[in-house]
């Protein structure tokens, strides 16, 4: 039996996270009926777990620093999940989560590791210029097509100009478009085995350290120069 959703206003989650700040434990913001929120320029000194709620909107942390974790496993996001130019002193979890708009996480670093394993995602990933310090884990992720007012969004994920200190994961992956990997850096493995890309899957210049693993890998083309 699912867990009933508590109604926070945006008041009521700021005054959640000050006072976990306070006390030096976690933001418990789990399992709550929470509205479209954004932060901008603000340094929280405290982990956020979202984990189960419904946020009726979309989600933004531009220019921010978050010293802990940030948990949106289980969650759904009506809209938008955005990171820009953010610094994340933990990890990234989202976990078997449905967001119905894009995932856009440009030009931030993640000290520990992102956990998308199992999320359902409408419109396109995008993960360019992201720094991990840890894993990058899109196993099972499945990326669709969405239709907006202004047009079709394809169901894309672009991990370019990136750096991942440990492995990146998308095995069993699903991409409704396209895949572009181009002059991404990873020290670890990059393992693609049974993932799908139902468009081109482009790896050129793509540096992989560790091993790169391939079996089952689906895709309409694929361009491809490994170093």
């Amino acid at each position: 039996m699912n867990k009933p959703l508590e109604r926070f206003t945006f008041d009521q989650l700021l005054r959640e996270i000050r006072n976990a700040e306070k006390e030096n434990r976690p933001a418990d913001l789990s399992y709550k009926l929470l509205p479209e929120f954004s932060f901008s320029e603000k340094e929280i000194n405290t982990s956020l777990n979202f984990e189960g709620s419904t946020i009726q909107g979309a989600v933004y942390f531009d220019n921010c620093t978050i010293n802990g974790n940030i948990n949106f496993s289980n969650c759904l996001i009506y809209t938008t999940l955005y990171f820009d130019n953010s610094q994340i002193n933990g990890s990234l979890i989202v976990k078997n989560a449905r967001i119905r708009e894009v995932v856009n996480l440009i030009s931030s670093k993640f000290k520990k590791n992102i956990n998308f394993e199992g999320s359902k995602i409408s419109g396109f990933l995008g993960l360019n210029k992201i720094w991990v310090g840890g894993n990058l884990n899109l196993k099972k992720v499945e990326v669709f097509d969405i239709d907006t007012p202004t047009g079709k969004i394809r169901g894309d994920i672009y991990l370019k100009k990136a750096k991942i200190v440990g492995s990146v994961v998308l095995k069993e992956a699903f991409f409704q478009g396209l895949g572009d990997f181009q002059e991404t850096d990873i020290d670890g493995n990059f393992n693609l085995e049974n993932a799908q890309f139902q468009e081109i899957l482009i790896l050129t210049g793509t540096s992989v350290e560790g091993e790169t693993i391939a079996q089952g890998l689906k895709c309409k083309n694929l361009i491809a120069h490994l170093t």
